[in-house]
């Protein structure tokens, strides 16, 4: 079993910094450079900068908004807690349809390639979430159902404070699973480059990916909130999203392969 022992904040004075705050900028930064290096003569760096940085600041308010609607009770007897964003309080899923649908807006005014910008988009916002999962892990987060070896990676946190969860013996690292999923669909959607596929095909694999993921996983997290069917609020979404995916990856796979270079798809 992994011991993790770490306080799940940093102290600078009286400011406390959740490890969940920092590894989500680092993902971000991470996330949103990758795609500079896969975009090509395509998109200009001008262009592609815009995208870049509407696509984080739709992604935070999104990551926040629907945070927000998640504890919307706490936020409501507390509203100041809204703005206080460095200690936490994000949804994955919410960064996800705010930073894309941000980015498409962006691309659709500038009369870019969309398809051809989501496909290098993908790589980076997959390798941003697993950023991200690093200081889940740390700070002792989402905690899942308990855990005995060789049946999975087990961990428990040692350190007893306000930040962990609190829960006896060792359980699934379900957000460590989380980001070996993501890293997976990184190199998946890298592997997939170059191979003439259809503007757009590889974003939609993606999301089916992140989908998939997020539904198989969600059975295994036990401190959210049940919704529809017994399922989680991210098994919902991940439903919704391979709703979506899948008629898309059929359509994009049947136009046939992708435009030579230079023709601009929208």
């Amino acid at each position: 079993m992994i011991q993790i022992p770490f306080d799940p904040n940093i102290h600078i004075g009286p400011l406390a910094i959740a490890w969940h705050g920092i590894f989500t900028a680092v993902g971000i930064l991470f996330g949103a450079w990758l795609p500079f290096r896969l975009i090509g003569p395509r998109i200009s760096e001008e262009d592609a900068t815009a995208v870049a940085t509407w696509g984080v600041v739709g992604g935070i308010i999104g990551a926040r908004i629907v945070a927000i609607i998640d504890r919307w009770q706490f936020y409501l007897a507390d509203p100041i807690q809204i703005l206080v964003i460095w200690t936490g309080g994000i949804a994955i899923w919410g960064g996800a349809v705010g930073g894309v649908l941000a980015g498409l807006f962006v691309g659709v005014r500038r009369h870019l390639p969309v398809g051809f910008g989501a496909d290098a988009a993908l790589p980076g916002i997959l390798l941003g979430f697993a950023i991200g999962r690093i200081g889940d892990i740390i700070n002792g987060e989402h905690h899942a159902i308990p855990c005995e070896p060789p049946l999975g990676i087990c961990v428990g946190y040692t350190y007893d404070g306000p930040g962990y969860l609190g829960q006896p013996g060792p359980v699934h690292l379900a957000v460590g699973y989380d980001l070996i999923w993501n890293l997976l669909g990184v190199a998946g959607a890298l592997a997939l480059r170059g191979r003439g596929l259809p503007d757009g095909l590889i974003f939609w694999l993606g999301a089916a990916w992140y989908g998939v993921g997020r539904l198989l996983l969600g059975f295994l997290r036990i401190n959210d909130p049940t919704y529809a069917f017994g399922l989680r609020q991210d098994q919902v979404l991940a439903i919704f999203v391979l709703g979506a995916a899948l008629p898309m990856i059929i359509r994009l796979t049947r136009s046939g392969r992708a435009p030579e270079p230079g023709m601009s798809t929208t």
